[in-house]
């Protein structure tokens, strides 16, 4: 028997598994399954906007109603555009979630974390934060993504790239004062990013965290200084790209200290 693999950090990887993954993210002709959670509006929606043009998209929403009304926008596209509605707050919403989408899909290639809150106490200083605020946001902004990744990473078959939308908010390089529990939330998914970019690895899957710039969403508010198209024309082409890295914070593709 031939033995065909290569040492990294944490376990041995099949180093023929490894030639095929990358050769299916070196050929971005190939359609792509991609899985996109909150994608009804703002950033998660002009991600839609721009990778369902030549791949399958799956968006999550909330309320079926609105997943509807956003998925009736694409009923003339030539990929598969559908969408599952899920909270990632319940861990049985976002199962089922993910047993929806494994009907769609045989595999996911792609994963973009993007749901996620931020509450009206971002203007108080820490000490007069209710820790009720810290709860429900680290619940969506942190768990939330972890319980998406325990849904969808056994759906990534073939290996695959996972992007969590942080924040520079989140950066204790450069950490501010105010939005408390937000900023304690992309700290703290930014641990997680590095902490699943490692036990991922030997599945052939990479992950990220991203900062999207501050843009002009419902979160960001009107005088942010980048569109969604802007911003999100910068993160599709990070997703695509062929040297995708593992483990890293960036913005815009470039790194970014933790």
């Amino acid at each position: 028997m031939v033995t065909c693999g290569f040492l990294f950090v944490g376990g041995w990887v099949d180093f023929c598994t490894q030639i095929l993954i990358n050769k299916m993210w070196d050929d971005m002709q190939k359609k792509l399954n991609i899985v996109i959670t909150g994608g009804n509006r703002g950033i998660g929606y002009g991600l839609l906007k721009i990778l369902s043009d030549k791949h399958n998209v799956v968006i999550t929403v909330r309320d079926d109603k609105k997943g509807q009304k956003t998925i009736t926008e694409f009923r003339n596209s030539k990929n598969e555009i559908n969408y599952v509605v899920m909270d990632v707050d319940k861990f049985d919403s976002v199962m089922t979630a993910g047993n929806d989408i494994a009907q769609k899909f045989n595999n996911v290639d792609l994963l973009i974390n993007n749901a996620g809150i931020l509450l009206n106490e971002y203007q108080l200083p820490a000490l007069e934060t209710t820790e009720d605020s810290i709860l429900k946001t680290f619940n969506t902004n942190t768990l939330g993504v972890l319980r998406v990744c325990k849904s969808i990473v056994p759906l990534m078959v073939n290996g695959g790239r996972i992007i969590n939308i942080s924040s520079g908010m989140g950066q204790l390089d450069e950490m501010g004062s105010g939005s408390t529990a937000y900023r304690i939330s992309k700290t703290s998914l930014n641990a997680l990013t590095k902490i699943l970019s490692n036990e991922l690895s030997g599945m052939g899957i990479k992950v990220n965290t991203i900062c999207p710039g501050w843009v002009q969403t419902d979160m960001g508010g009107e005088n942010a200084t980048l569109t969604i198209e802007e911003s999100t024309t910068q993160i599709a082409a990070f997703a695509l790209r062929d040297n995708f890295p593992n483990g890293q914070f960036l913005r815009h593709g470039e790194l970014i200290p933790w």
